[in-house]
């Protein structure tokens, strides 16, 4: 088979590991890829929060892992309580969805000085009797050091973008001359 030709056992093989990720585990190449992509950034693959070296506690330990999630899921909630009371419009729904990435990405890689005010919040147990946290000033001051004043701006700029999109749209559907 020449190099331009395609190769339609394997491209019928790949399409089945998209269906079936299973698959990939008994397909010799694609885990020789992996180890590869793995040993080119020293074993240090991961998703999700990035704890370092402290991650192995942090899943040995279900309390605090709870705490995290409900954590999580808090600030999320706030955040959307919090452009909610905004009076954005039409623009609150791709706000608060930029704001809850923005979240995510602190989270994954926190700071030094963010993961210590995380683990002083962790650390509250007052905090954990219910499924949210229900201390916003707690939430609002930890959102306070999570979302910088550029990722303020990002969330800003997608609203006004989102806001501009839906009065040209209107403009367009209204047959309004601009």
């Amino acid at each position: 088979m020449s190099q331009e030709e395609p190769n339609y056992n394997q491209s019928a093989f790949n399409q089945e590991n998209t269906v079936n990720p299973i698959n990939l585990l008994f397909d010799e190449e694609w885990l020789r890829k992996g180890v590869e992509a793995e040993e080119k950034v020293g074993g240090n693959i991961g998703a999700g929060l990035d704890w370092g070296s402290g991650f192995g506690d942090l899943m040995l330990n279900l309390e605090l892992l709870g705490r995290l999630t409900t954590l999580r899921i808090s600030l999320n909630r706030e955040v959307r309580l919090l452009l909610n009371d905004w009076n954005l419009g039409t623009a609150t729904k791709i706000a608060v969805k930029t704001a809850r990435e923005k979240l995510l990405q602190r989270l994954r890689l926190p700071a030094p000085e963010v993961k210590e005010h995380i683990l002083i919040v962790l650390g509250k147990d007052e905090l954990y009797g219910e499924e949210f946290i229900s201390n916003r000033e707690i939430l609002r001051e930890l959102l306070a050091v999570l979302l910088k004043q550029e990722d303020w701006e990002t969330i800003a700029a997608v609203a006004g973008d989102s806001l501009k999109e839906r009065i040209m749209y209107q403009v367009s559907v209204e047959k309004i001359s601009a």
